[in-house]
């Protein structure tokens, strides 16, 4: 029988968009905002005194959370204090978690469909059901994909029972090979209704994953190598979460319980593998803080050196994401060796704890590499229709070099147009086809010109073209851009395979749509969508009615009026720059059932996606 190693093949993190420092807490019990902490208990003390000496720019609060709880900074998905009314339109754990994933996916040199299952914990989920593990995935595999996902709610303790399924899969299963582990929270959700300092100082938003491989073994014991779960029951009241998610802990009970607990399990994982406490090269703990770590570290006798903490210092205590977070980071920072041997505990909420052994491998110190966009349309055909945008150029330049068959209709000779030439010049998947629509009749001999070719998606980009600003009056709007609209819709459905994609205009959310030609026409081609969403199920075609944010490289013809009023429709604080997200995300929304940092709604059977924007990282 052959023998096999587990190793992490990949590593990817993401943290909430707000930064909250210790000087803003500081300010905030200044301003009885939090309360807990009385600067004269620490001014006045002598240790705080001697470390002022040689740090004379410490306040009492800085040397307090940061030197003695061990917190610098923490991200939250929303600007501090944290309120619900914005938490409700923000990022949240899942969004944290797809970011994560596609960096792990990225590092790993992998695509979705390489992994085998998906084992995701969270106290903090998105929603309640289906379980978040189960959702993650339709942001990156096909419909089609039936490897099991896996949702726990173990907290702390959470990344750890993750790698031991994940470890009981891979024995239960030799033909497998990759199983994407991960962990994320939103723990500021937590802290709405929370005024003791020490939560605030304490807890962050973060997500954090790993894929995890099965590889025969050649001629050394590598990746996991012990590794333990344990239930303390005497913990069970000290630390969690209520029913109205709010966070409840008592510190010196946790402390008691958790130091030992540490202790034990880092024993047992060495003793199984042969090591003592001399041949471990890093402690990887969960990041609890330095009331728990410094006291478990010096009764191992271990250096503090030998004890990585970074992630608590940028991040805080983020959970089970913490274990996972600082792997990433340490990966990041170059610091994983070949044959690094690592010891990582936890201890924390319901009392689970556990820890097991990693020796890095000698895989570590290669770079894969990356694999192709775009694999899962692979020789597919897609047509983009009004294509001569900057948009349809930033899809363009995405669809280079891929395996995908790209044909873009240009309606008007502009610069876009001659860019999008020069491209398809350089790249032989991508395909000219340039024919003026300007009434019904142009859209009908543009399809008879088509000749009744097959597509598996088509995607409609006119509201992205600079003409609609020249659109002034209601009947034109009607003649040049919804009865066109209409025709090419209805006869383009009948030679497509999978999936329409119709983006719209961020001036659809107008209150006063009646007023504004644009507007008007973007709901009323809205309807016409809908009303044949109906037929196209029924073909198996899915219809996407896509609404974008503002965008500054596609909205600089609006005036600023209208930018402003298209913002506050879209929850929107200011333009966003990445256009390049948008392109990514209108290409997979042909293929994907979801795409990152959008909100979909059922219209009927059409699919009505908008994009979130509300404190989001594209500002």
């Amino acid at each position: 029988m052959t023998k096999l190693n587990y190793i992490f093949r990949g590593f990817g993190h993401a943290a909430g968009k707000y930064k909250v420092t210790n000087e803003m807490l500081e300010e905030a019990v200044a301003k009885n905002m939090i309360e807990g902490f009385n600067p004269d208990l620490i001014k006045y003390s002598k240790n705080y005194q001697a470390f002022k000496e040689k740090n004379p720019d410490t306040t009492p609060l800085g040397y307090f959370v940061g030197h003695k709880m061990g917190f610098y900074n923490r991200n939250h998905v929303t600007p501090w204090p944290p309120i619900k009314q914005n938490q409700d339109v923000a990022e949240n754990s899942l969004d944290l978690l797809i970011e994560a994933v596609q960096k792990t996916l990225d590092n790993a040199g992998l695509n979705a469909e390489d992994i085998d299952g998906w084992i995701v914990s969270t106290v903090s989920p998105q929603e309640q059901a289906p379980g978040i593990a189960t959702t993650l995935k339709c942001y990156f595999t096909a419909p089609e994909n039936k490897t099991p996902a896996m949702t726990l709610t173990s907290g702390c303790a959470g990344f750890n029972i993750a790698l031991r399924r994940s470890l009981d899969y891979f024995k239960s299963r030799s033909d497998i090979k990759n199983i994407l582990i991960a962990n994320t929270e939103t723990m500021s959700h937590f802290l709405n209704h929370k005024r003791d300092f020490v939560y605030h100082a304490t807890f962050g938003d973060a997500a954090a994953a790993a894929v995890i491989s099965q590889v025969p073994v050649s001629d050394a014991d590598e990746g996991v190598g012990a590794i333990v779960n344990y239930q303390d029951l005497r913990m069970i009241d000290f630390v969690g979460v209520d029913k109205e998610w709010n966070l409840y802990m008592d510190g010196p009970a946790v402390k008691r319980r958790a130091v030992p607990n540490l202790i034990s399990s880092s024993n047992e994982v060495m003793e199984k593998v042969g090591w003592t406490i001399d041949d471990v090269d890093l402690i990887v703990p969960h990041q609890t803080g330095n009331a728990i770590l410094h006291s478990v570290a010096e009764e191992m006798n271990v250096p503090l050196s030998k004890l990585y903490q970074d992630a608590q210092h940028v991040h805080g205590n983020v959970s089970g994401t913490t274990i996972p977070i600082a792997l990433s980071m340490l990966q990041e920072e170059g610091r994983l060796k070949p044959g690094m041997k690592l010891l990582c505990p936890t201890a924390g909420v319901g009392g689970e704890y556990g820890a097991w052994t990693y020796v890095v491998p000698r895989s570590a110190s290669s770079t894969p590499a990356p694999k192709p966009a775009y694999q899962l349309i692979k020789n597919e055909s897609l047509l983009f229709l009004f294509a001569d945008n900057m948009l349809g150029v930033k899809i363009a330049q995405k669809l280079c070099d891929t395996d995908v068959q790209c044909t873009l209709h240009c309606a008007a000779q502009n610069e876009y147009q001659q860019q999008l030439s020069e491209i398809a010049g350089k790249n032989t998947n991508i395909k000219i086809i340039s024919y003026p629509i300007n009434n019904v009749a142009d859209a009908q001999e543009f399809i008879d010109e088509l000749d009744g070719e097959m597509w598996h998606s088509v995607v409609n980009l006119g509201f992205a073209s600079e003409t609609i600003y020249g659109i002034t009056n209601f009947d034109d709007t009607q003649d040049r851009l919804q009865a066109p609209f209409s025709l090419l819709s209805k006869k383009l459905l009948l030679q497509t395979k999978k999936s329409m994609v119709f983006l719209s205009h961020p001036m659809e959310l107008f209150s006063e749509t009646d007023s504004l030609p644009v507007a008007s026409s973007a709901n009323g081609c809205m309807g016409i969508v809908g009303s044949m969403s109906g037929e196209a199920i029924s073909r198996g075609v899915r219809t996407i009615w896509y609404v974008p944010a503002v965008y500054d490289q596609l909205t600089h013809y609006m005036s600023m009026k209208l930018k402003i009023k298209s913002m506050k429709g879209m929850k929107q604080r200011r333009p966003f720059f990445k256009l390049d997200r948008l392109a990514d995300n209108i290409i997979k929304s042909t293929y994907l059932l979801k795409v990152p940092q959008t909100i979909d709604k059922y219209k009927g059977v059409m699919i009505y996606r908008k994009e979130a924007c509300a404190f989001r990282k594209a500002e």
